[in-house]
Parts: C-alpha cells; sequence; structure tokens
C-alpha cells in the first residue's frame, strides 16, 4: 500500500472525468507544468497504481450483452492459475476481470450479442480448463451507472442525471474505421489521435472527428484509467442484493440515495441469481460496515438477500468485443 498525495488525488480524479485530456489542459487545472503533470502519471504509472487507460462503451448500442461469470475454482496451482488469467486477457470477448473474495475466486464478464453466442464462449473455456471449473453463476446485466472516484477529491456528491448506458437498446451501425478507432482507445484511451492515425492509415482529423461524433451517439461514453487500488489506501468492493417486493420508485430512493454517497462508484441492475450490484471504495473495513450496514437498514423492507464480495485484483477491462473486427463488412 503507498500513499496518495493532493496532487496525485487531483490527478487521478481528473484522468477518472476524462483519460484523454492532454498534459497542457491538464497542467491549466492543476495549476502546474506539463512536466511535473507527465513525471506525476509516469510514476503512478511505475509504482503500479496506474495500470492502463480504457475506454467506457456503450455494448449495447453494438448489439452486445455483458454476461456476469461468477467462477469458483478447484485443482489449480500458481502456474494453472496464470494460464487461465493468460487466456482470459486475450479472449476477445471479455469485457472485465477481477480476482475476488467469498464463494467465487474471479468474475469474468464476457460480451456476447446473444445467449447462443455466450453459452458457445462458455463452453470454450470451460473445455479449456475442465478440471480447474468447478462452479459457475451468471448474471446477465440489464443497465448500468459509473460514477466515477469523487472520493479522491470530494466528501459529498449530488443527485444528478444518471449516467446510465445500455439502457436503451438501439443499435448504432459503425464502419470498419469506427471500429478499428474504437478498437485502439479501448487498450489505451490516452493514445493520441496521430498515433491511431497512422496505425490504421486515415488522417489524424479523421479520428477526431470519428470519436467526436461516437461521443455524441453514446457509443463512447468516457475515458477512465485502470487502477489498481491494492496500490493505494483504498479497498474495493460489491454488494449483491436481492429484493423482495419491490417496486419501482422504491428502486429510484435507492440509486438516488446510493448517488450521494461518494465512496459508490457503480451501480449494476442485473437479471439472474442477484437483482442488484453496488460498487464501493473505502479506505478501510469499519467504512465498508458502516455503508453496507447503513442500506441495509434503510431498505431492510425489500431487501430479501445481501452479499458483499471483496475485490482484488482488476486485471482487465476493455469494452470493445474486439470479434465485431472479423464480422463487419462495411
Amino acid at each position: 500500500m503507498q500513499e496518495l498525495g493532493k496532487t496525485d488525488l487531483k490527478l487521478l480524479a481528473e484522468l477518472e472525468i476524462d483519460s484523454r485530456q492532454t498534459l497542457s489542459k491538464l497542467a491549466r487545472k492543476l495549476n502546474t507544468s506539463q512536466q511535473f503533470i507527465s513525471y506525476r502519471i509516469q510514476s503512478l504509472e511505475k509504482r503500479g497504481i496506474i495500470g492502463g487507460y480504457y475506454t467506457l462503451i456503450d455494448i449495447a448500442k453494438l448489439g452486445y450483452t455483458s454476461y456476469r461469470t461468477m467462477i469458483t475454482l478447484s485443482h489449480f496451482d500458481d502456474k494453472i492459475y496464470r494460464e487461465i488469467i493468460s487466456y482470459l486477457m486475450k479472449h476477445s470477448n471479455v469485457l472485465w476481470l477481477v480476482e475476488c473474495g467469498g464463494r467465487w475466486d474471479m468474475i469474468v464478464n464476457f460480451m456476447a450479442k446473444n445467449i447462443i453466442r455466450y453459452n458457445e464462449i462458455l463452453l470454450g473455456f470451460r473445455n479449456k480448463f475442465p478440471k480447474q471449473i468447478q462452479n459457475y453463476d451468471v448474471l446477465t446485466t440489464v443497465e448500468a451507472a459509473h460514477f466515477g472516484r469523487d472520493y479522491f477529491t470530494q466528501r459529498v456528491r449530488k443527485a444528478g442525471k444518471m449516467p446510465y448506458f445500455g439502457r436503451e437498446f438501439k443499435i448504432l451501425s459503425l464502419d470498419k474505421t469506427d471500429l478499428k478507432i474504437l478498437n485502439a482507445v479501448s487498450e489505451n484511451a490516452r493514445i493520441s489521435s496521430v498515433e491511431i492515425a497512422r496505425k490504421i492509415e486515415i488522417s489524424p482529423n479523421t479520428v477526431i472527428l470519428r470519436v467526436k461524433e461516437m461521443k455524441k451517439s453514446g457509443i463512447i461514453q468516457s475515458f477512465k484509467p485502470l487502477i489498481h487500488l491494492e496500490y493505494t489506501p483504498y479497498s474495493s468492493y460489491k454488494a449483491l442484493i436481492k429484493f423482495h417486493n419491490i417496486v419501482q420508485n422504491k428502486e429510484m430512493e435507492l440509486i438516488n440515495y446510493l448517488i450521494t454517497n461518494v465512496n459508490i462508484v457503480g451501480i449494476i441492475k442485473l437479471i439472474g441469481l442477484w437483482d442488484f450490484e453496488i460498487e464501493f471504495e473505502v479506505e478501510n473495513k469499519d467504512h465498508m460496515i458502516q455503508i453496507t450496514r447503513n442500506i441495509r437498514d434503510k431498505f431492510k423492507d425489500v431487501i430479501k438477500e445481501f452479499e458483499v464480495l471483496p475485490l482484488f485484483h482488476e486485471y482487465r477491462y476493455n469494452f470493445f468485443p474486439r470479434d465485431l473486427l472479423h464480422t463487419t463488412s462495411s
């Protein structure tokens, strides 16, 4: 665990807002020099706190659904575990990969256009590691909201417009140039337009225009840093909730309550074993207990089951399903 100074926290907060901000823009906001900002970013990367930069893409607009697969492993050692991680890291349809505690060992979000394709993906994974995958549970993501890490610099957060994605099931048509740009920024949200242009052999102005249009259409939601919290004073948790007798106005009451807490970084509506998921980050176990007890007590009339999972290490965040590059003919 490494301490984070005020400058680092302010810088991380700005990168949370938009990781594609230029060094000059970041320097102006933090009232310092570009050289200093460059040095601090490199330092955060070398310390392992920043593990990369990803693009938050509304995969529903690409015709994809996220299938959260909670996996329990058995009969594995460090070598086999590394093989499993390597396989998933290279997979074209893995959105998120994290090591967790509780009854499961890892969580994998697979992206697929339908349940048949997801079953094929899952079957391929199970056939690759038949002895190691002891059990799994599947949750389908209906919609999600990512609030970001306002707790880096704020103590309160006002309720406002929900930054939902996945809510409107309207598939947009993208050509191969758009898809190649999405692929590039999904792997590195801070990659320059010049470098993208060189890679896919178009002009930088075309890249800038295409990115702007994809942001306007809602396909690109934001650009984020992949922060490894285990190297900071903070820890990450997920709370899984099963409701009973909940109605829409009560659900909105819960959401409005959650959004005002700066330590709540995201919520997800699910179909499956659980109905709702809260992701939150805290400095200590006591704070974690306080948050979960407050939620359970305030909404005890609609919460049937409640389970908390610690998240240990996020290996991957990539919201672009790379199999699209091989299936689009336009």
